[in-house]
């Protein structure tokens, strides 16, 4: 059954086609789809032999059909050949493909993926538009008990990445990058029909945990979220580097995957309206990178160092 999904830029409900969606509901609600989901897709399987393959020239033959089948527009991109399929799917773009809405203004924040987005007024109660009772486990999610307390009831956006997607990210703030710690964990699928069965899939996953500080946002939390057929994660970006809203941070090899990032809950966060309203009966907004996300009261001042992780 296709997930509805509000769709931004043209302002109207639309269907999301979820792909194999009969196996995701056999891994994530049958028994015994659940222990393969552990045994075969967690310990990375599926993911290395895909990645293998998406590596391989043979994987180019498929490119074609797939922008295709998906309606993809290969207008935006940068180049029209490509040797592997994973040099696709890594693609770049041309020149104002992404342009950054409401640049010069210090006080927005941006989509920081193309992808399905969901706003969450309170990170610490996301956990009742997935599984009713479950909470979302900060301190897990950001292995880190000072970091979780810090965050804590702090606003998210919550990025999710289909396989059609461009999948390079974003800075959704400008700052400077002050910390970053690797995080292993598993591989489970990120679509909805899998984190509405299972929540600690967020934090199982293996992920990449980035710290900016803005000057006008305070610390942000940037989270990479690696998933099924998505076992790299690149960032571009060094510790120290200093970037713009809308510059190019990273990208992920293959498969859907997920961005989440948090604000720190003294900021006076506003998402867009359309953004907030779907966000509180949880359906996702699909919008593009670098697209204006919301903005924050203008009178927050910035935040404290980020000293330990």
């Amino acid at each position: 059954m296709p997930l509805k999904i509000y769709d931004l830029e043209k302002e109207k409900f639309a269907e999301e086609n979820v792909g194999a969606e009969g196996m995701l509901r056999f891994l994530y609600s049958n028994p015994v789809g659940k222990l393969a989901s552990w045994g075969i897709v967690k310990r990375k399987l599926v993911s290395y032999v895909c990645g293998k393959w998406a590596d391989s020239k043979i994987s180019s033959n498929v490119v074609e059909k797939f922008v295709s089948d998906n309606g993809i527009d290969a207008s935006e991109f940068l180049k029209k050949e490509f040797s592997t399929f994973n040099e696709f799917f890594t693609r770049k773009l041309k020149d104002g493909a992404r342009p950054v809405a409401e640049k010069g203004n210090d006080f927005a924040f941006s989509f920081p993926s193309d992808g399905r987005h969901l706003a969450l007024d309170n990170v610490s109660e996301c956990g009742e538009l997935y599984v009713k009772g479950e909470i979302f486990k900060l301190e897990k999610f950001l292995g880190s008990r000072e970091l979780a307390s810090r965050f804590a009831g702090g606003s998210a956006l919550v990025s999710r990445l289909s396989p059609v997607d461009y999948h390079r990210f974003h800075a959704p703030v400008g700052g400077v990058l002050a910390a970053r710690r690797e995080i292993k964990g598993g591989l489970f699928s990120v679509s909805p029909l899998a984190v509405k069965k299972n929540l600690s899939i967020f934090w199982k996953n293996k992920r990449v945990l980035n710290v900016i500080e803005s000057t006008v946002f305070g610390m942000v939390a940037f989270v990479e979220i690696g998933a099924t057929n998505v076992g790299t994660i690149i960032n571009s970006a060094k510790l120290g580097d200093s970037f713009s809203r809308g510059d190019e941070l990273g990208f992920f090899r293959l498969g859907g995957s997920c961005v989440i990032t948090i604000f720190e809950p003294s900021k006076k966060i506003r998402f867009i309206p359309k953004l907030e309203e779907m966000g509180k009966i949880g359906v996702e907004c699909y919008a593009k990178a670098n697209s204006l996300a919301g903005s924050i009261e203008k009178n927050i001042p910035g935040a404290k160092k980020c000293t330990k992780m």
